[in-house]
């Protein structure tokens, strides 16, 4: 995980930007490879990991860092075909196509991420809280930004989403460039 911090005019640190990355689910290189797992060696694809765990404690630990602030800067990246978003199909060395598809529950394993953004879109920028109101009392929700691919990010396709999220943490800061 990757922290960047600002000074405010009052001195205060201020987060404008927390990444992560995680990888879970190799079963795209494998596939193309013809690389089998399992026990046996004799599966294309192995049953979801667990790489996810541990990003669910870093986001709370970055909200209780942030609970005071209108802006929840943190973005997840995710890669693998345990995030797939959409049905994803890899060529094995033979020529055949394996279909990996994004609904099926054993391997795709979003959906225990998306609690941490409340369902929100993924693939956008969600750093500025939500404000809704319970019994007339306003609670505000941060939200993760999760960026999702079967593939591997790469820092052309991150930096640009990396600072949107960093120019929109800075406006609601207020900080002008």
């Amino acid at each position: 995980m990757q922290v960047i911090e600002i000074k405010d005019k009052d001195g205060k640190w201020r987060i404008v930007l927390v990444c992560e990355a995680k990888h879970q689910g190799k079963g795209i290189e494998n596939i193309g490879k013809r690389i089998l797992v399992g026990k046996g060696k004799n599966q294309e694809l192995m049953v979801a990991g667990n790489a996810i765990e541990r990003s669910h404690k870093n986001i709370n630990e970055i909200k209780n860092l942030m609970i005071d602030e209108k802006h929840f800067p943190y973005i997840l990246f995710l890669q693998g075909f345990n995030f797939l978003t959409e049905t994803f199909t890899v060529k094995r060395p033979d020529d055949t196509e394996a279909i990996l598809k994004h609904d099926i529950g054993s391997l795709n394993r979003i959906d225990r991420l998306t609690a941490a953004n409340y369902s929100l879109p993924i693939n956008q920028n969600c750093c500025e809280n939500i404000s809704i109101l319970i019994d007339g009392q306003s609670v505000m929700l941060q939200a993760v930004s999760i960026f999702a691919k079967p593939t591997a990010w790469d820092n052309d396709e991150m930096l640009p989403i990396m600072l949107d999220v960093s120019l929109t943490s800075l406006r609601i800061i207020g900080v002008r460039l």
